[in-house]
């Protein structure tokens, strides 16, 4: 099962064919099936009932974590149909042209932000309570982080995304719950994509996956199928084409950074343990 998953990911990586045909063909069978598409800006408003919401609404959502280079030639897919999304980008990604085109379009953009999992990581915290002790210095680094976006994008985003990194997954912790509602007034932030309130209109979520599946929790044409009132879908660029000189730095800073990781928790577990016995 390993050596399958890993031949897959080798394949995704630098052996996957160009796949922003598929994706153009997928978003023209949605529109064909009656789909308008808005921004997740425009999901807040229906959320919040302050206009209502279109007869079937289609939620585009693009998360570059990796490989802006895929993630302009899916914009630029989705600006020859007319169709409008919204983009979530990290510091490590942000693309100042790219962002004025996308805004100029009608597509939106917004932080993909990280700052607890980059905490954790440079300090080696160990659980979830070792990160609730640095939610205020953790808080911090995300209004420095979220002003560095600001200078660099022109703009402060209306709406925020969290990102899932590995070290989420070992701590059982999300980035969002840095998103207080002092922080949110402050910067302006309409919401967090992952509210329980924001995504109360959405009656079916997909997201891309890696391969063979492609699809979770279903095939895309099987969702149309079903035409939910309001689907969410969530994309990333690495999924659509195999960029082999981003991939590679990709995992490459992955790799580095999981061994500073688990080798700082080692370094701070001998410590407390020390500690606990002095």
């Amino acid at each position: 099962m390993i050596l399958t998953r890993l031949g897959w990911r080798i394949h995704q990586n630098f052996l996957m064919r160009d796949r922003i045909h598929e994706y153009e063909k997928l978003l023209l069978a949605a529109r064909a099936e009656g789909y308008k598409f808005i921004t997740v800006s425009d999901l807040v408003a229906i959320a919040r009932g302050s206009v209502a919401p279109p007869e079937l609404a289609f939620v585009l959502r693009n998360d570059v974590d990796t490989d802006v280079s895929t993630a302009r030639l899916m914009f630029q897919t989705e600006r020859e149909l007319g169709i409008t999304a919204t983009y979530y980008f990290r510091l490590s990604t942000i693309d100042v042209d790219l962002m004025r085109d996308m805004r100029d379009h009608g597509t939106e953009v917004g932080y993909h932000f990280e700052e607890v999992a980059t905490v954790a990581k440079r300090l080696g915290l160990r659980n979830s309570a070792e990160v609730e002790s640095e939610l205020e210095n953790i808080r911090m680094e995300f209004r420095r982080n979220i002003e560095t976006y600001r200078s660099m994008a022109g703009v402060l985003p209306k709406t925020v995304a969290s990102h899932g990194d590995f070290c989420n997954r070992v701590l059982n912790v999300t980035n969002s719950c840095i998103i207080d509602n002092c922080v949110r007034e402050e910067f302006g932030i309409l919401a967090e994509v992952y509210d329980e309130w924001l995504n109360a209109p959405v009656t079916l979520r997909l997201s891309d996956k890696d391969a063979p599946d492609w699809w979770s929790p279903m095939p895309f044409r099987e969702a149309l199928r079903n035409s939910p009132a309001c689907l969410y879908v969530l994309v990333h660029p690495r999924q659509w084409r195999a960029n082999f000189r981003e991939n590679v730095k990709a995992e490459a800073i992955r790799l580095a950074e999981g061994i500073r990781f688990y080798g700082a928790r080692t370094i701070n577990g001998r410590k407390s343990t020390v500690q606990h016995r002095l």
